[in-house]
């Protein structure tokens, strides 16, 4: 009687009937090349590569999920800039209650006004200028008002070691607060936010030629202000 030869199990097949999961043949199926038996195989001579670094949101990404009512996306844009927005109305206010008032009304205008924000422009400069009305706002709210910039008088502060001075920022607060208004968020604009004189210009609606003379003539007046009795310079 002829014997016709049996087919032997599948390729995909053969592993299973011996205890051994079959290859993963589906769309990522890696092929590895089996060693020869009873020769270890080798390690692979790279390391796999790295998986990519998650990468944060842009400032624009995040205005445009805020816009659409994402809030988790509005708090991370507004954790970015928090900081700075409270340094920015407490030195234009100099009251950290009404700079408080001012940083709310910030975080409230930039949520009302995200739906018209254009992802082309730079937000930091949008942004700060919704802080600026809005430490202005509460600036005008003040009793006292500041002094002309030729009326600023000297300080009569006992001379202290120059570590102190360095760290006293209450110093420069008050120094601040004894600026025209206009010289004081120029140079704060400037100084403590970091903005180009053409951002300034932009936020403020003013020529850059004036952005540069109110920035310089309110570092002279604070230098005057911070200046020691003692200080050689002075006769």
């Amino acid at each position: 009687m002829t014997r016709h030869p049996v087919p032997g199990p599948s390729a995909k097949h053969a592993g299973t009937q011996q205890g051994v999961p079959a290859p993963y043949d589906g769309p990522i199926a890696v092929q590895l090349s089996e060693a020869p038996s009873g020769t270890p195989s080798e390690a692979p001579s790279e390391a796999p590569p790295e998986a990519p670094l998650f990468e944060e949101p842009t400032d624009a990404e995040l205005a445009r999920r805020g816009a659409n009512g994402d809030q988790e996306a509005f708090t991370l844009l507004m954790s970015r800039y928090r900081a700075m927005i409270h340094a920015t109305c407490l030195r234009i206010v100099g009251d950290a209650d009404d700079a408080g008032d001012a940083v709310q009304e910030t975080l409230i205008g930039v949520w009302r006004g995200l739906p018209g924000f254009r992802s082309d422009a730079r937000f930091s400069t949008w942004l700060y200028r919704i802080a600026v009305n809005a430490a202005l706002k509460e600036a005008g709210r003040q009793n006292s008002r500041p002094l002309p910039v030729e009326e600023i008088p000297e300080r009569k502060e006992p001379v202290r070691s120059v570590a102190d001075r360095v760290t006293d920022g209450l110093s420069v607060r008050r120094a601040l607060a004894l600026l025209p208004l206009d010289f004081r968020v120029a140079v704060v604009l400037r100084d403590c936010c970091g903005c180009e004189y053409s951002e300034i210009a932009g936020i403020l609606g003013i020529p850059i030629n004036t952005v540069k003379s109110r920035i310089s003539r309110a570092r002279q007046a604070l230098a005057d202000l911070l200046r020691p009795n003692d200080d050689p310079g002075e006769m």
